[in-house]
């Protein structure tokens, strides 16, 4: 008669935990660009949601833009959470946007024209969200200085 083994060795155990670390340190870099290419969709989501009200501003007040992004909220914003970038380490609020709003146009503005964009460093260099004065929001990638 035999005797039946029961549980695990220590080796089996070292190489099931082995297996498993190998697993997780090769997933953790595609892990982390999934969740910064969330953040840029999500940071796109806000920026369109700001535009929008940027031109319900206008409408309003003789086709001029506000003098600045706080004039938004509560009246056209609702949700203060929209002036916040999930890519940046701080909490954009209505006073302290996350970003930068060009003041002084109009909708009468060239329709190309940058009016809202990323702060440098939202989304670690890669490039940013920029809204232009005809509601269109793309990405452009990393350059220096400001969007054009």
């Amino acid at each position: 008669m035999t005797a039946t083994r029961k549980g695990f060795t220590l080796v089996e155990l070292l190489i099931v935990i082995t297996v498993f670390v190998i697993t997780f340190a090769a997933l953790t870099p595609f892990v982390n660009k999934m969740r910064a290419r969330a953040d840029v969709i999500k940071c796109s989501a806000n920026i369109r949601l700001l535009s929008l009200s940027l031109h319900m501003y206008a409408a309003d007040h003789n086709d001029e833009f506000p003098p600045d992004l706080a004039s938004l909220y509560p009246g056209y914003v609702k949700e203060e959470s929209v002036f916040d970038c999930p890519a940046n380490k701080s909490i954009g609020t209505a006073a302290k946007s996350d970003y930068e709003y060009i003041s002084g146009l109009s909708e009468a503005s060239s329709p190309a024209e940058v009016i809202i964009y990323d702060r440098d460093g939202n989304h670690s260099g890669l490039g940013r969200n920029v809204v232009r004065v005809n509601g269109s929001v793309e990405w452009v990638h990393s350059t220096d200085g400001k969007p054009r």
